[in-house]
């Protein structure tokens, strides 16, 4: 057994990471697999500054304690902001709990320094290894849903496809008035003798809602001045791979060899293109602007739906977490 592990695990990670970028380079896996490799080379250095350098890795771990410390307190407060203004939804406590999740980490750190212990430590590490991961994880995911955000529409867009969002009353709310607000400025942009785009409202009435969210849609376009033979509507769909897949089907089935335009929310738009590839249909996505206050939320909550979605970072972690594991085993 090499006497740090964590060296080897992590050029193995890398190597992957670098033969994913080259096959697909825009597959989150590649980042997964860098974050594996920085956070294996961080464990192994981390063990060798200990021991060879005690005042730089005292600087370095102030540092890590700082920022795991901000990063803490900053989804807390995020979550009791967001619960006040909108109520006790699930994906807003779920941002207060991430953030009581990393203080907890934190004051483990802490009580593992007063009490100390060889089995304690070894959970510890492994403990601090994962918070790592996945907090390292989560920032990458963050830039990579900022930037792709930002994306543009494509030049001969033909049908822009607006996904549905939750409604004020019988009218869109101010996530799903910005994806449509971003619907129209795509057509408005076009130069003026291209032919006008149209545009499919897609989504179904939930539960909580008194109508369709495409009814609603189509009534705001409407009063916006889009004429009804340019909006189609699509009412069935309850989730973002339905709404791919059934307004594909309606589309296909009125312009064959369309080309779409699919607009969501910025934080959104990663999985939505994620999801366009699984089901087969082939678009381009987009997003809209969200509020700075919801968009950490938001963000981390597609972060989660990611990680259910693409088994890869869980397997990550598990394979990260057997570095400590087995370095505390072979040293016995």
């Amino acid at each position: 057994m090499p006497e740090h592990p964590e060296y080897l695990v992590a050029v193995v990670f890398a190597a992957g990471g670098v033969v994913n970028a080259l096959l697909a380079p825009h597959r989150f896996s590649t980042a997964v697999l860098f974050c594996l490799a920085v956070t294996s080379a961080g464990l192994g250095v981390a063990g060798r500054s200990a021991a060879a350098h005690p005042t730089i890795a005292t600087v370095l771990a102030v540092a890590t304690l700082l920022l795991a410390l901000a990063l803490g307190l900053l989804l807390l407060a995020d979550g009791v902001l967001l619960v006040r203004r909108y109520g006790p939804q699930a994906a807003l406590l779920a941002t207060g709990a991430a953030g009581c999740a990393v203080l907890a980490v934190l004051g483990l750190d802490a009580v593992f320094h007063a009490v100390g212990g060889e089995a304690f430590g070894a959970l510890v590490v492994a403990v601090n290894a994962a918070a790592g991961y996945l907090t390292l994880l989560f920032l990458v995911f963050a830039g990579y849903v900022f930037v792709r955000g930002r994306s543009t529409p494509l030049p001969d867009t033909t049908h822009v496809v607006v996904l549905g969002a939750g409604l004020n009353d019988d009218r869109p709310g101010p996530l799903l008035t910005r994806r449509l607000e971003r619907a129209l400025a795509i057509d408005a942009a076009r130069v003026p003798d291209a032919p006008r785009v149209v545009f499919v409202v897609s989504g179904g009435q939930g539960d909580d809602e008194v109508r369709s969210e495409a009814d609603a849609m189509a009534d705001y376009l409407r009063g916006r001045g889009v004429p009804d033979d340019r909006i189609v509507r699509e009412d069935r769909s309850v989730n973002t791979g339905q709404n791919l897949r059934f307004s594909a089907a309606l589309v296909e089935g009125i312009t064959p060899g369309y080309r779409a335009t699919v607009v969501t929310s910025g934080f959104h738009v990663y999985r939505t293109a994620l999801l366009a590839r699984r089901v087969g249909v082939s678009v381009h996505v987009v997003g809209a602007p969200t509020s700075p206050a919801y968009w950490l939320a938001a963000t981390l909550r597609e972060f989660a739906a990611i990680l259910w979605l693409d088994r890869l970072p869980l397997v990550g972690l598990s394979l990260l977490l057997a570095v400590p594991v087995a370095t505390a085993v072979f040293a016995h």
